[in-house]
């Protein structure tokens, strides 16, 4: 069979152009040592409890060639606080061999060295923000520049991860309070809780509540004293998330004959600064 030079010509342009069309369609790989523009991180907001041990940070499955390295690049705090929290380092146990279960504390000290570690680090492989148990960082906004680099290059990425530290949290209450507890720090020192517990809007002497029920699972203090504004509590920080529960003492006056009912209801906070606190709780 006989082709047309003019047809064969024609045939080979159209071929041409829908290749170029089918190529421009398609999403580019990457070449070999390359960094992918899709670098970042899941859901860059994130928030953190101040003096609390957490690793944070999820970084969005990328194209990039393999491994990448992370690094801290730049901390601000947008409202002008202090960034140099973050970087006080804390002592960090290390062990140099491996651990069996049955060494005795001077072989554990043996096998371990303490080095000095700031606040917060990044997982230089995982990008992982990695926040230090006993940092002293204030509540604030922290916006993270994050350098990734691999085999070709690195790329800087600016506020790759923002941090809201809170220094206290409610964490949830049961719903048989009348409203969320309420946390407030009133000082430094000493390193207290001062329950004060609410009956229909009206405080309560410290002999009204009380912390005795499920105490294996509460948070972990010191009975300090009953006062006429409140039960105190010595505490060691930082305080971490505990099932709590608080029994209300309530005296009601039925014909002139007095009855007393005890009510308990549940709930979790987190304390992370050392201080002197107010924890106001409500039936």
């Amino acid at each position: 069979m006989k082709y047309n030079n003019r047809k064969i010509f024609r045939f080979l342009i159209a071929g041409i152009a829908g290749a170029t069309l089918l190529t421009g369609a398609c999403t580019k790989i990457p070449q070999e040592g390359s960094i992918a523009p899709d670098i970042n991180y899941k859901n860059r907001k994130q928030f953190a409890i101040s003096g609390l041990q957490q690793s944070i940070g999820d970084f969005q499955s990328s194209s990039s060639t393999l491994p990448l390295k992370f690094e801290i690049m730049d901390i601000r705090e947008p409202s002008g606080k202090s960034v140099s929290a973050l970087s006080q380092e804390l002592p960090v146990v290390r062990y140099k061999e491996a651990i069996v279960g049955n060494e005795s504390p001077e072989e554990l000290l043996l096998k371990s060295d303490t080095v000095m570690v700031p606040s917060v680090t990044i997982n230089e492989h995982t990008g992982r923000l990695e926040v230090l148990e006993g940092n002293l960082i204030p509540a604030g906004e922290y916006h993270f520049d994050i350098q990734v680099s691999n085999q070709s290059g690195s790329k800087l990425l600016k506020d790759a991860l923002v941090l809201e530290f809170k220094e206290f949290d409610v964490l949830s209450w049961s719903s048989g309070m009348a409203k969320q507890p309420e946390i407030e720090r009133v000082g430094d020192s000493p390193n207290q809780i001062r329950f004060v517990g609410y009956l229909n809007d009206q405080p309560l002497p410290g002999d009204f509540i009380d912390f005795t029920k499920s105490r294996s699972t509460g948070f972990k203090g010191t009975f300090a004293d009953d006062t006429n504004d409140g039960e105190i509590w010595n505490v060691q920080f930082p305080v971490k998330e505990s099932d709590t529960y608080c029994t209300w003492k309530i005296v009601t006056d039925e014909g002139g004959v007095e009855q007393v009912d005890y009510e308990s209801y549940n709930f979790n906070f987190v304390l992370g600064l050392p201080g002197s606190y107010v924890i106001r709780l409500y039936k």
